[in-house]
């Protein structure tokens, strides 16, 4: 499973985000081939607002023994929006790999504040015909989220 943190305060303040997640090749546990795989990285209880959402990729995901495994493609989402956060992003190196990517406003997806608890999930595109998510042996990225509790919030 992915790994979560929670930034410390002087990393809160240095990037704006509170929680860091690492995903990497190990988290792809699919067998089945042309599957997609979700898997959650936070919790959002009712009242969590996201306010932001990044990603960079450090080492390309890859394959290494099919050189034709040209996707492994992400989403960021929850379980009424699987692209709430962050739209189909390429990680793969025979793909064409995006290395870092922000979700801009513009979509009216950022701010949200759940209404009801939610997951907040990683999609996996499950690949062209016949790839299979758990071959891939290779790949790490990181995703960031500054989330807010608004219930833990004062007034004043």
């Amino acid at each position: 499973m992915a790994t979560v943190y929670k930034l410390t305060a002087q990393e809160k303040a240095d990037s704006g985000y509170t929680h860091s997640v690492k995903f990497t090749h190990a988290d792809l546990t699919e067998t089945v081939a042309d599957t997609d795989q979700t898997i959650e990285l936070l919790n959002a209880v009712e009242g969590t607002a996201v306010l932001s959402c990044g990603m960079k990729l450090v080492t390309a995901f890859e394959d290494a023994s099919d050189s034709g495994a040209a996707t492994v493609a992400i989403q960021l989402g929850d379980g009424v929006d699987p692209n709430r956060y962050m739209t189909s992003t390429e990680l793969c190196v025979h793909g064409t790999e995006i290395l870092a990517k922000v979700t801009a406003n513009a979509v009216d997806s950022l701010p949200y504040a759940y209404v009801a608890a939610d997951t907040i999930d990683v999609l996996v595109d499950g690949g062209a015909t016949g790839d299979i998510l758990n071959n891939i042996d290779t790949g790490e990225a990181w995703f960031y989220f500054k989330v807010v509790e608004l219930a833990d919030l004062t007034n004043g």
